[in-house]
C-alpha cells in the first residue's frame, strides 16, 4: 500500500480522497489502522485509477471569472424554476468557489453553490440543485430526505455517481 495522509476527526464513517497525487483518508478516531489497511486494499483500483489520471484542471485560471459569470447566471434561474415546480421557497442563493462541496444548504434556508458546478452536465448541475432544495425539507441525509430527492429525481443515483467519477477534475 502507498502511503497516505491520515485526518482522525469525530466523524462516523471513512472517507477516500486522491487530490493532488496524495491519498487522503479521513477516518472517526475509534478506526483502528487494520480497519483503515482493509479500507484501503478494498478500494486498490479506485486509488490507482485516480493516481494514473494525472490531468489538470480543466478550469483555466484566465477562465475563472467568465464560468463565475455563467454560474451566477444559470444557477439561480434553474433553482428558482426546480423549486417553484416543487412548491419549495428558499431564502438567498449565493456562488461561491468552494473547492469541497459542490452546494449546501443552511438552516435559514440559504443555498450555496460551487461556480465549478457550471462545467458539470445539466442533469447534473439539477441532481446539486435537487438535493439541496430537499434540504430544505430535511436537514439531514435520512432516509426520508433521500426518499424526496428521488421524488424530485427519480434517477439522481447516474448523476450522484457521475459527481464521484467526475468531481476530482473540477476542483482545482
Amino acid at each position: 500500500m502507498q502511503n497516505y495522509k491520515l485526518i482522525k476527526s469525530f466523524r462516523k464513517t471513512l472517507a477516500l480522497q486522491v487530490k493532488n497525487g496524495e491519498i487522503i483518508v479521513k477516518s472517526p478516531f475509534f478506526v483502528t489502522k487494520k480497519t483503515i489497511h482493509n479500507f484501503l486494499e478494498k478500494h486498490q483500483n479506485w486509488i490507482v485509477k485516480k493516481l494514473q489520471n494525472t490531468r489538470k484542471s480543466i478550469i483555466d485560471s484566465d477562465k475563472i471569472e467568465f464560468y463565475k459569470e455563467k454560474a451566477r447566471k444559470y444557477i439561480p434561474w434553474r433553482v428558482a424554476e426546480l423549486a417553484e415546480k416543487n412548491w419549495l421557497t428558499y431564502n438567498v442563493i449565493k456562488i461561491t468557489s468552494a473547492r469541497t462541496r459542490w452546494g449546501s444548504c443552511t438552516s435559514k434556508k440559504n443555498l450555496n453553490f460551487s461556480f465549478r458546478l457550471i462545467l458539470a452536465p445539466k442533469e447534473v448541475i439539477d441532481y446539486v440543485i435537487i438535493h439541496e432544495l430537499s434540504h430544505l425539507i430535511h436537514m439531514n441525509h435520512s432516509r426520508r430526505f433521500w426518499t424526496q430527492v428521488a421524488e424530485m429525481m427519480p434517477d439522481y443515483k447516474v448523476h450522484e455517481k457521475w459527481l464521484k467519477e467526475n468531481g476530482d477534475f473540477f476542483v482545482y
